[in-house]
Parts: structure tokens; sequence; C-alpha cells
């Protein structure tokens, strides 16, 4: 009696190259999808910088060469991405070359996409006995007219993405030789800050 054809026909077991193929194609395809996603919910840089400051009360002490006054400054916040953030507390220095002249805290705010805010401060100045070198040098800028001074903000920030949000940013913000007029008002340029997280 003759025999038929096989009913079942026998599989080839895969080869190590083909098994290798596979599964670099499942990696590559899998950091694929990584960096789509992360390439969607990065947040862009966020922009920060002063459109004005100025000085209320500004005097050294006598006898202990403190500092008096009030360092008043408009900051600008400008969020250019499509998702909110939220400022935590912001912690706001202001600095004279190396010497920290005065500081406040701001309180943190949701910031809406693509929005810009103004954010008022009033950082009161430090109480504590000045370098002598350090305050000549203040006294012979202002006898000019003006102050250049150094601005540092700190804060911690996330993204929200309707209901999910990011893991938290520490934010440092730089503003470099920010003039603080001490003669009759004038126009006042921008300075615009370094921002890094």
């Amino acid at each position: 009696m003759a025999r038929g054809p096989m009913s079942a026909t026998r599989r080839t077991r895969p080869t190590t190259a083909q098994c290798f193929a596979a599964t670099l194609f499942a990696l590559l395809v899998v950091a694929a999808i990584i960096v789509i996603i992360w390439l969607a919910l990065r947040p862009g840089k966020l922009h920060l910088s002063i459109d004005h400051a100025t000085v209320r009360g500004f005097n050294f002490t006598a006898g202990d060469s403190g500092l008096a006054g009030t360092f008043l400054l408009a900051l600008r916040a400008y969020n250019p991405n499509k998702r909110s953030v939220v400022y935590r507390s912001l912690d706001v220095g202001v600095w004279f070359g190396d010497t920290y002249l005065g500081g406040a805290e701001v309180p943190g705010f949701r910031q809406p996409p693509r929005n810009e805010t103004r954010i008022d401060v009033a950082a009161p100045a430090v109480r504590d006995a000045l370098p002598r070198e350090v305050e000549r040098a203040i006294k012979r800028d202002r006898s000019g007219g003006k102050l250049p001074l150094d601005v540092h903000v700190r804060s911690k920030v996330w993204f929200k993405y309707g209901i999910v949000r990011t893991r938290h940013y520490k934010m440092r913000a730089s503003c470099p030789l920010v003039p603080v007029n001490f003669a009759s008002p004038t126009s006042f340029d921008r300075v615009y800050c370094h921002v890094h997280f």
C-alpha cells in the first residue's frame, strides 16, 4: 500500500542569527518609542527677564557699614511650552559681584501655556557689615548714578500635562549687570536672564 503525502509540514527552527536580528529590531522599536515620547513631553526652556530695577531708601547705616534699603525688581516669566508650569516659591537674590546684598522669597504660582507673568519683588538689603572694599566700590558706582547688580533666581518647577505632572526640575537663572539708576528715572533696557535646569 502506497503512502500519501505527509499531512503535516515540518517547521524549521529559527537560526541564531534570525533570533538576534528579531531581538535587535524589537529593541530599536522600543528605543524609538521612548525617544518620541521624550521629545513630545520634554519641557522647553523657560524665559526670565528683568523689566525694571530700582532701590528705595538705599544708604549705609552709620558705624557698622551695614546696608539699608529695599531693591524693587520687576521680573517677567514667559512659558513658551504647550503645557502649564508650576513654580514653587522663587528665591531671588541681589548681588554686587561676589557679595550678597539682599533677597526675598516670592510665593509660587501656576503659569498657563504660552503665558507671560509679571513678578514684583521687594528684596530688603542685608543689615550685616559689608567688606570695606565692597562698600567703597558701591559708593563709587552710586556717585556715578548707576549701580550694576547681579540678580539670581532659584526655584523648583514642574510641568503639568492635564492631570499628569513631570518630575521636579531645579531652575536657576542668572541676570547679569542689572543697572539700578540713582539719577532721575530714565528708560530701562530689559535684562535677559540665563536659565538653567
